[in-house]
């Protein structure tokens, strides 16, 4: 899964308390790596033939408590900041973005199709 060259590079920020998400792609799979601050990843496995389909995941991931964070395609995901400053993360990805035909698939925060709520 993250045996993918290396196609570009890009930070994001993310200010305390805020969300962003939810998104999953069909093609990319995110390579994602926390350089500051304090961070709730979720995840909802949305792939049928998955035997964690369905599936919730709960990842903390913090400038303390580092790691890359793999997700694949057809998994919706979420990051939140759940720190008092402001958190930034890289991601990898492996595919090129392609302004045509862009492989990312949102929901609004509070979708039903989900079943998870946040705490904002």
């Amino acid at each position: 899964m993250g045996d993918f060259p290396l196609v570009y590079v890009y930070q994001t920020t993310i200010r305390p308390g805020k969300c962003k998400g939810w998104v999953e792609h069909h093609i990319q799979t995110d390579r994602l790596f926390i350089t500051t601050g304090h961070m709730k990843w979720v995840l909802y496995d949305n792939r049928a033939d998955s035997p964690t389909y369905g599936a919730i995941n709960e990842i903390y991931l913090t400038e303390q408590n580092r790691g890359l964070l793999l997700i694949p395609p057809r998994v919706y995901h979420v990051v939140q900041n759940i720190g008092t400053t402001d958190a930034m993360f890289i991601n990898m990805p492996s595919h090129p973005y392609n302004h045509e035909n862009p492989d990312k698939y949102r929901l609004p925060l509070d979708t039903d199709l989900i079943p998870y709520k946040l705490s904002l």
